[in-house]
């Protein structure tokens, strides 16, 4: 979950992690903060990644929100029809 949640961060800012050429924005990645969620398996922490300007908030798993059991189905069967294999987003 976590590489998508830095694949949402790549999208938001425009650029990869670790690119050198000149950036379009001054927002830059400032490291992650800490979530626990909650699953059908159980309790989960997962690492959310930050902006400097607090501008980023991840589709996948918005803030405040706990309980991702409903949408584990959903990435199941994404998984499943091989979206882990394609690009973000869709081209």
């Amino acid at each position: 979950m976590n590489r998508w949640l830095k694949v949402e961060m790549n999208y938001h800012l425009g650029y990869e992690l670790n690119d050198k050429e000149e950036k379009e924005t001054s927002n830059r990645r400032n490291g992650y903060g800490k979530k626990t969620v909650k699953t059908s398996t159980g309790d989960v922490e997962i690492e959310v990644p930050r902006d400097r300007d607090g501008s980023f908030e991840t589709q996948l798993i918005p803030k405040r929100q706990k309980d991702v059991s409903a949408i584990e189905d959903k990435v199941m069967s994404m998984y499943a029809r091989g979206m882990s294999q394609r690009t973000f987003p869709p081209q």
